[in-house]
């Protein structure tokens, strides 16, 4: 198994290594540019019964409508209820079984991302449609949430990257394993393999709680301030899969940690 690094958490484009972002897109508030200020020209002539601006979602400003893609594919479905759908659906029809919708939207919150068709450069990516673009692989992304592993859940990610990833595994600065080359046929099986040993792919994207950052070398570093490991595993309990949750306007990005150098928020 080849096991490498990444400076972030962004999709990698498998034929070139090179890396590709993989936002999410925020919601209306955050992609709101706000109110412009008129002139004293514009408010008279406002006043004399010219048309106001039209809203463009800034909340606010009161508008809720309209909605961004993003925004518009969570208000439909809570991507949490893509998962019984690809067991059910996806994994026993094939790709071509996806509802795009599902496909690059909802498939975050479980981790799964389409890699970029072999042969397309970064400058082609804004004149082709998404279903251009799309392979029919997948990258999966694993929590590793506190950024630790032991030996079973290790061997555990690398028999599934020998069987179905190509013998791949990125592993990202903020504590996840991303593997490449992923069939939708192949993620049921991989997430029982994962779950078996206490692992989870479950907002390891999308606008939910992401995972939680924590030192490596909690509960064995003889200078630490506290141990934070019990806290994260039950924020983890407590709120990854919650629907209460599972619509943020952005993704939440949290550390825990007494490490006396303050290794994980750097």
């Amino acid at each position: 198994m080849t096991i490498t690094t990444r400076t972030a958490d962004k999709q990698a484009r498998p034929d070139t290594g090179k890396m590709a972002g993989t936002a999410a897109g925020g919601g209306p508030l955050a992609e709101a540019d706000g109110p412009a200020v008129a002139s004293p020209g514009r408010r008279s002539a406002r006043s004399n019964g010219a048309r106001r601006n039209r809203g463009e979602g800034q909340w606010a400003l009161g508008y809720r409508e309209p909605l961004n893609a993003n925004e518009e594919s969570k208000k439909n479905d809570d991507g949490l209820h893509v998962r019984q759908r690809i067991i059910d659906v996806y994994a026993k029809r094939g790709f071509d079984s996806i509802d795009p919708a599902d496909l690059r939207g909802r498939f975050r919150w479980y981790g799964l991302y389409t890699q970029r068709r072999p042969g397309i450069d970064g400058g082609k990516t804004a004149l082709l449609e998404p279903a251009d673009l799309d392979d029919r692989y997948f990258m999966l992304r694993i929590r590793i949430d506190g950024g630790q592993l032991d030996h079973a859940q290790l061997t555990t990610i690398a028999d599934i990257s020998r069987r179905y990833a190509r013998g791949t595994a990125d592993v990202t600065d903020r504590q996840n394993i991303q593997l490449h080359w992923v069939q939708i046929e192949d993620v049921p099986a991989i997430w029982e393999a994962l779950e078996s040993v206490g692992l989870s792919t479950t907002e390891a994207c999308g606008d939910t709680p992401r995972v939680i950052l924590g030192c490596p070398l909690a509960g064995i570093d003889a200078t630490e301030i506290i141990d934070a490991t019990p806290e994260i595993r039950q924020t983890h309990a407590r709120y990854i899969g919650d629907p209460a949750f599972s619509n943020l306007p952005r993704k939440f990005k949290s550390a825990m940690s007494g490490c006396p150098v303050q290794c994980t928020p750097r």
